[in-house]
């Protein structure tokens, strides 16, 4: 008691000479400059240090009439303190106010801005500016969750109308990121940064390398939800120290998800993913990714059926159920959105495989694309849709920019899949348009549709169309209205059977129609380890599937698999030439697949734990370790996007559970090819030895 006294005495003395306010909560101390009202310090109940000063409080970005923007920081404020109220004024009548208050171990930011000049709109807000040092370890909820220490990877940009893929726009949530928080650690010690946002407005989850020495924490809002020219949003922004890593910080996310009404109960899943059916995923045309000259000719898995030998070879191999999953099975052009149907061949050719697939308790799944407009296909330059754009006029129907510009990013390209759009969904044209193609897949018989593939996330970009029926920049009414396509198109789908998923696992607002999609962890090579932070959170409310790879170029397949069965997905193959399989879909055919011998007894191995356990790892809950596991450290080795880099890891995988009963199971896998150690300390200090043998996996149990 006497350490914590003369704590708080220091930190006051300290703040008193850096002419500085400080607040207290649970003994954890922040400290706030009165120069500016920038973050200086957090210090724990321990007394660490979590964070550095910050040089700015906030910025924000102002449009006017031509949408050409400003942005303003907080040092271009006169600022003063009103007790737990921090206020800055601006010479063009802006004022932007900070309510802070102490609350159970956390500090809480609530701001508005009022007065915004008549004309303008205010586009964006950033603050609190958090920053921490650089040789902490971070973990951003990009893309299922990745760990990092390597700033220099990404230069950060503010995310806008035109960075919205590109650059910074990656780390778009409710999309890209799939939770709205990050955190920062080194040596236990850590700090969390949130949105305790309800309504999950769009935000850029991102991090900004300051000078080699700091790191700006940012979650920068857009504000669309303006009211009578002020934005008073009705969340906070929390901020507090704490003990752990990744997954600690993922349980203070998790326990704030517990507590939304949309999270009271879990989805209900078909009866086949009880089954735990593992996925054969292939094109029907072309014999590998979309690589230019562009090859869409039928290959050997159509006319559909012809794909029924690989299906039963795999089904039995496995002792599964199969679902075969198909791309390049549209009638009008590969990965041509909106317009999909017929099928490739017609639908009396694909009806004799999806009669096929059910007589023996198979599943027939496609992918599609998402919301995006096709004008030209860039894999079949004959399909067009330029003149119908025209004739109709469904150029209102598309998002645009703030300067009324209008562009698409994703797969979007002379080089990529298309040339076209994406469509605004707020507009009633593009719902219906977009419900009317989901249904007739659902009423053939699809049983499986990842209709919001190149949605990632389940999510959609930034609109900032004047003329369309929402405000003219974006909000949480962007999240309004995808999750009322998706709960349309759901209901739809619900009538016949089928399901729908998106690219990615699905965010936080998006996942009550959205439980089974490709997971794409292996993306996160890109700027780190990846780690399995969604299923920690989420694994109760979706259960997604290892995905066709799609960006993965070369990596350990073991490697690969055993993380995803680890991350609690169900399992996949990628077929490639006359029934044999392929490392990833971005890998042409004609490389060989030396590891697929190995591979196949591994998924058998591993699907067999799935439906042994699917209390566990189908509705379960991931925890934190009840033993502690150590084996030897090592490297992964991987390609991504053309160049060769790797990540430590170590040579056993460990994932632990717990069941809606309690009860607790943990699994332990040798990833690689030849034997290795297991070290496991049980809480009383017991110490076991378990020798793996290669690709092995067991059991680990609580003590009795």
């Amino acid at each position: 008691m006497n350490m914590k006294k003369n704590l708080l005495a220091m930190t006051a003395a300290l703040a008193a000479m850096s002419h500085a306010a400080t607040f207290d909560s649970g003994g954890a101390v922040l400290v706030v400059s009165d120069r500016n009202g920038a973050v200086e310090s957090m210090r724990g109940a321990d007394g660490v240090e979590r964070l550095v000063a910050a040089a700015e409080a906030f910025t924000l970005q102002l449009l006017d009439g031509k949408g050409d923007a400003t942005m303003l920081k907080s040092t271009d404020f006169s600022f003063s303190r009103d007790g737990s109220r921090l206020v800055w004024r601006h010479a063009n009548g802006l004022l932007v106010t900070m309510e802070v208050a102490a609350q159970a171990g956390e500090f809480q930011f609530k701001p508005s801005v009022e007065g915004i000049p008549a004309g303008m709109l205010l586009e964006w807000f950033d603050g609190p500016q958090v920053c921490i040092a650089s040789d902490r370890t971070m973990y951003w909820p990009y893309w299922d969750g990745v760990e990092m220490n390597d700033y220099t990877r990404m230069r950060y940009r503010p995310i806008g109308y035109r960075e919205r893929f590109s650059g910074g726009g990656i780390s778009l949530y409710p999309g890209f990121c799939q939770m709205q928080f990050l955190a920062a650690y080194r040596d236990g010690k850590g700090v969390y940064f949130s949105a305790v946002d309800s309504r999950h407005t769009p935000k850029g989850v991102m991090w900004e390398l300051l000078d080699g020495k700091a790191v700006r924490l940012s979650l920068q809002t857009f504000c669309g939800d303006l009211t009578l020219g002020a934005w008073r949003p009705q969340f906070h922004y929390a901020l507090r120290p704490y003990e752990g890593s990744w997954m600690e910080a993922c349980e203070i996310y998790r326990d704030w998800v517990r507590t939304l009404p949309e999270f009271a109960r879990r989805p209900a899943r078909p009866k086949w993913m009880y089954d735990s059916p593992v996925n054969l995923i292939y094109p029907v045309r072309g014999e590998g990714k979309d690589n230019l000259p562009r090859n869409m000719k039928p290959n050997c898995y159509f006319p559909y059926i012809n794909a029924m030998s690989a299906v039963e070879k795999y089904g039995k191999l496995l002792d599964s159920k199969i679902m075969a999953l198909l791309m390049h099975w549209e009638g009008t052009a590969p990965w041509a959105p909106p317009y999909v149907w017929p099928p490739f061949g017609g639908e009396e050719v694909l009806a004799k495989f999806r009669d096929a697939l059910h007589a023996r308790g198979d599943l027939l799944g496609v992918y599609c694309s998402g919301t995006a407009w096709t004008q030209i296909s860039s894999i079949v330059p004959k399909y067009s849709l330029e003149q119908r754009f025209e004739d109709e006029h469904l150029g209102r129907h598309m998002m645009r920019g703030p300067k009324g510009e209008i562009t698409a990013t994703i797969c979007n390209g002379p080089d990529s899949q298309r040339l076209g759009y994406d469509m605004c969904l707020t507009e009633e044209w593009s719902v219906r348009t977009l419900e009317e193609e989901a249904g007739k897949m659902a009423r053939f018989g699809i049983d499986y549709c990842q209709f919001f593939d190149q949605n990632l996330g389940g999510g959609w970009l930034l609109c900032y169309a004047k003329h369309h029926a929402h405000p003219p920049v974006p909000g949480a009414w962007e999240t309004d209205a995808m999750q009322a396509l998706q709960k349309r198109l759901a209901a739809c789908a619900g009538k016949h059977g089928m399901s729908l998923g998106c690219e990615s696992a699905a965010a936080t607002p998006y996942m009550q129609n959205l439980f089974y999609n490709d997971a794409r962890s292996m993306v996160a090579f890109r700027f780190g380890r990846p780690v399995p932070g969604l299923a920690f959170v989420f694994h109760e409310w979706q259960c997604n599937f290892s995905g066709n790879m799609c960006g993965i170029s070369g990596c350990d397949p073991f490697w690969r698999w055993l993380y995803s069965f680890h991350n609690g997905d169900m399992l996949s193959l990628i077929l490639g030439a006359d029934g044999g399989l392929a490392g990833a879909w971005c890998r042409p055919w004609s490389e060989k697949f030396p590891e697929q011998d190995a591979l196949v007894p591994l998924v058998r191995r591993l699907n067999a734990i799935r439906k042994k356990y699917p209390s566990f790892l189908l509705e379960g809950r991931m925890i934190r370790p009840f033993v502690a596991c150590e084996s030897r450290p090592t490297k992964v080795f991987y390609r991504l996007w053309g160049g060769e880099s790797s990540v430590d890891t170590s040579e056993v995988f460990t994932s632990f559970w717990e069941n809606a009963k309690g009860e607790r199971i943990g699994f332990a896998s040798n990833w690689r090819q030849v034997p290795c150690d297991l070290k496991v300390t049980r809480p009383d200090g017991r110490v076991e030895t378990h020798r793996l043998a290669p690709l092995e996996t067991i059991e680990l149990h609580p003590a009795k």
